[in-house]
């Protein structure tokens, strides 16, 4: 059972409630920019699941045809509770590799460019994770039924929601035994101390038996973030620059040894006397510095009307895929991450922001008419064409700026 999807609208609720606590108690942990990036990336990370097809699907039904030892009782309680401890160790080794291993860092390394840390952080996830199934294989040679594995990694997701939040303090005896907000706060962190620290995403027991558990210490305060920072609100560059940069890397590298062994080394490796687009180098890393680009408010105001729409309309996609063909589900799921680059865009105050707009609501006309006139997702797009279309007719009669202020 997938309860990510059911999750979801109370994610947004403690979203809110986090928010609000933050600003009562004079600590507000969010800023719009970069909330607007997390949640996009956790959209995305959805949405393409439902475009991508049967792969992994069709390698477990070979294990289990071919290679499961028997299959296990699914009303079993042991059964249940075997299956959510051995997948949490399963997670801590593929999130650990995630960290150590260049070629897996650039799949999870999504995860990890919020300068922020606050529970719409949790909803930054990867769009281009290739190699998570292959930790779910134990689990259909051992005979776990899929659908107790699956919900077991829904539970364990769904856990992993409530660490990432500046806002509750060291919780005394539990530190030792489960992952909390204070010991996943030393993960997010670029501090040097505290980098490539504390794995886990239920126990942090596993961290501390096979030796990268990192206490939360008082005097090093955690700053997030990339020791080499993204830079950029484009949710679609977020999820591919390691891997453009380890292209880089990859071409300049002399002999085929070398070229093998910077896929499988730790981000940043390279031969002797070889410069390396992953790593800083030698400079001192600015942990004071954040990405805030400052734009006008008219720009702030729109994107935030048009994102609250893409999100909503995302939200809907994925509910009511079932009931649309594939075609229709992948133009609208193209039409999605279009958006959020555009939402990208503004919040960068890119000049080409509003051609790019442009171009997103010209192309909701044949979104429209292939989805014709019975459906939620096209009340959607009318409802949000209505509304952007006005906006941008001020824009061009008013000339009002609506690019970057420093530009």
């Amino acid at each position: 059972m997938d309860l990510i999807l059911i999750a979801i609208p109370f994610f947004f609720l403690l979203i809110f409630i986090e928010w609000v606590y933050g600003l009562l108690r004079g600590n507000n942990t969010y800023r719009l920019n970069d909330s607007i990036n997390s949640i996009s990336m956790g959209s995305l990370s959805r949405l393409q699941s439902l475009v991508i097809l049967g792969f992994s699907g069709s390698i477990y039904e070979i294990v289990v045809a071919r290679y499961q030892l028997a299959q296990l009782a699914d009303d079993a309680l042991w059964v249940w509770i075997s299956c959510f401890i051995l997948y949490d160790f399963a997670y801590y080794w593929k999130h650990r590799f995630g960290h150590e291993v260049a070629l897996f860092w650039g799949s999870h390394v999504a995860h990890h460019q919020s300068e922020d840390y606050n529970l719409s952080t949790a909803l930054r996830q990867t769009s281009v994770d290739f190699y998570g199934f292959a930790f779910y294989l134990p689990f259909f040679f051992l005979g776990f039924p899929a659908e107790i594995l699956f919900t077991v990694v829904s539970l364990n997701l769904i856990y992993q929601f409530w660490v990432h939040t500046e806002h509750v303090p060291k919780l005394g005896p539990i530190e030792w035994l489960f992952v909390t907000p204070s010991n996943h706060r030393v993960h997010h962190a670029r501090n040097k101390i505290y980098v490539d620290r504390n794995y886990g995403g239920v126990f942090i027991l596993w961290d501390r038996i096979f030796g990268s558990f990192q206490e939360e210490i008082a005097e090093e305060p955690a700053v997030f973030g990339l020791r080499k920072p993204l830079n950029s609100w484009n949710p679609i560059w977020a999820n591919v620059h390691v891997y453009w940069r380890l292209t880089l890397d990859f071409v300049s590298m002399p002999g085929i040894a070398n070229k093998l062994k910077l896929l499988f080394k730790p981000p940043g490796w390279r031969a002797e006397s070889q410069q390396s687009h992953c790593k800083l180098g030698i400079e001192p890393v600015d942990l004071t510095a954040r990405f805030d680009p400052a734009i006008s408010p008219f720009s702030l105001v729109y994107t935030c009307v048009q994102f609250l729409f893409t999100v909503v309309l995302s939200l809907a996609v994925l509910l009511g895929a079932a009931s649309l063909s594939y075609s229709l589900v992948s133009l609208a799921v193209i039409y999605l991450f279009f958006s959020f680059c555009v939402a990208g865009a503004w919040l960068e105050g890119k000049e080409f922001a509003l051609t790019l707009e442009i171009v997103r609501l010209v192309f909701l006309v044949p979104c429209l008419l292939l989805l014709g006139l019975n459906s939620i997702v096209t009340a959607l797009l009318v409802v949000n064409a209505a509304i952007a279309l006005p906006l941008l007719l001020i824009i061009g009669s008013k000339r009002i700026q609506v690019l970057a202020i420093n530009q």
